[in-house]
This record gives structure tokens, C-alpha cells and sequence, in this order.
């Protein structure tokens, strides 16, 4: 089914500031559509965007696995003087049982994360071009 061919009936309502409201006009005017039309598809867009690939997922999750021992064999070694095989083994361990949640974690976070840098971006654009206006 086409755009064209639904009906939208349940509506969805909220408040901005003012200047979050240019935003969003000149947001959706940059895509040639009407405000409600952007904001229907950019809030549609978070929520049907694809997770992280395969790919980006095992990167992650080896990073993280990596950080997490450097860390903690640097703790030990400070701590203690040396590192007992034992010890190390340990530590690899529990960050190679941790780095697929962790990595899961931090992929989740840096999505969000990216997407309010893309609309603080938008704001901070639409902040300085007006500044220009006034000089």
C-alpha cells in the first residue's frame, strides 16, 4: 500500500519551543514536505531503523571485550605487582562472556546518541544562521 493510499486517523501531539519549531519548519521545508508529513516520517525512521549489522556488532563486541581486559590486567598488575596466569585467564573470561551485551549497550547508545547530535546540529545551524541575519 502506497502512502497515497492511507488513512491516517490516530493523531499524536506535542510541544516544542519556538525555536525548535523553526527547526523542525526548515528541517522539513529542506525536504521539500509539510511539517507534519517530516515529522511522521523522521519519527517513523527512529523507529523502524535498522540495528547495528553484523558486523558492526562483532566490532564492537571484540573492542569492548579488548578494553575491558587492558583495564583490568592494568588494575591487577598495579595493584598486586603481577599478573598470575589464573588471573589473567579470569579476566579474559568475563569480558569474552560480557562483550556481546556490552557491545549491544554501547551500539544502542551511540545510535540515540547520534541521532540528538544530528538535531542539535540541525538547531545549531538554524542558530547561526540567524545570528548572521543580525549583523
Amino acid at each position: 500500500m502506497s502512502k497515497r493510499d492511507q488513512t491516517f486517523t490516530d493523531p499524536i501531539g506535542l510541544k516544542v519551543t519556538r525555536e525548535q519549531f523553526q527547526t523542525l519548519k526548515e528541517l522539513a521545508a529542506r525536504d521539500a514536505k509539510p511539517l507534519a508529513v517530516w515529522c511522521r516520517d523522521a519519527l517513523l525512521a527512529v523507529t523502524t531503523a535498522p540495528g547495528p549489522s553484523p558486523f558492526q556488532l562483532a566490532l564492537m563486541a571484540e573492542l569492548t571485550a579488548t578494553q575491558a581486559i587492558v583495564i583490568d590486567l592494568l588494575c591487577v598488575l598495579g595493584r598486586d605487582g603481577r599478573i598470575t596466569t589464573q588471573k589473567a585467564q579470569e579476566i579474559v573470561d568475563r569480558a569474552q562472556n560480557a562483550k556481546f551485551k556490552e557491545a549491544t549497550q554501547l551500539l544502542q547508545y551511540a545510535y540515540s546518541r547520534a541521532a540528538r547530535l544530528r538535531l542539535d546540529a540541525a538547531a545549531s545551524g538554524e542558530q547561526t544562521r540567524k545570528e548572521e541575519h543580525h549583523e
